[in-house]
């Protein structure tokens, strides 16, 4: 009984005190709100991405009607890096040129580029001390000291895609610099 007595009393301090409350309501509890709340149309990727469209070809064509986009991999540079390993001869890589969207045997990295003779000059340039045995291949071992004990070819993979990746990437920085120029060049004017 008492048990029963002393949550009544608790009960009732709690609707007291509940009741005594002033609880600040916000809006009406029958509002609906929409599932997908709509952004302004300022900040709508659509319309952000049609914007840039639009500047770019004024910054390219010096007009602000944008043209249509049509995928071509043809119309880009391909460049990469291949290993090659033969029975009896010590493991090789060998840096392509080409077009399109094409991959060789034992590729290791690849990308688009829009001038791949350029980042095969990128490539030499930072391996200038390897062993070149032609033009685009050199062969291992390489001078500079990557490999793992366990796995001799892991290490120099990992090097050579790092090398190719920097190379790949040396483009977008130089087309970048040159967008931001004629954006500030169209500023002035």
């Amino acid at each position: 009984m008492e048990k029963d007595n002393a949550e009544t009393k608790k009960e009732e301090e709690v609707a007291t005190i509940t009741s005594k409350t002033k609880v600040l309501a916000i809006g009406d509890e029958d509002e609906e709100y929409p599932k997908n709340k709509q952004l302004p149309a300022k900040y709508n990727m659509n319309f952000l991405r049609e914007d840039f469209r639009k500047h770019l070809c004024l910054l390219l064509t010096g007009n602000r009607t944008p043209i249509d986009v049509v995928e071509d991999w043809n119309a880009v540079g391909r460049f990469g890096a291949a290993s090659i390993k033969e029975d009896n001869q010590p493991r090789r890589y060998h840096f392509s040129c080409g077009r399109g969207n094409s991959f060789s045997t034992g590729e290791i990295i690849s990308g688009p580029v829009l001038n791949a003779a350029e980042a095969l000059n990128l490539v030499k340039n930072r391996l200038k001390t390897e062993n070149w045995i032609s033009s685009n291949v050199i062969e291992t071992p390489l001078k500079t000291k990557v490999s793992r004990p366990d796995n001799p070819f892991y290490g120099s993979d990992q090097y050579i895609q790092g090398i190719v990746s920097d190379a790949l990437d040396a483009e977008k920085v130089k087309l970048i610099k040159f967008l931001r120029y004629l954006h500030r060049e169209s500023i002035r004017k």
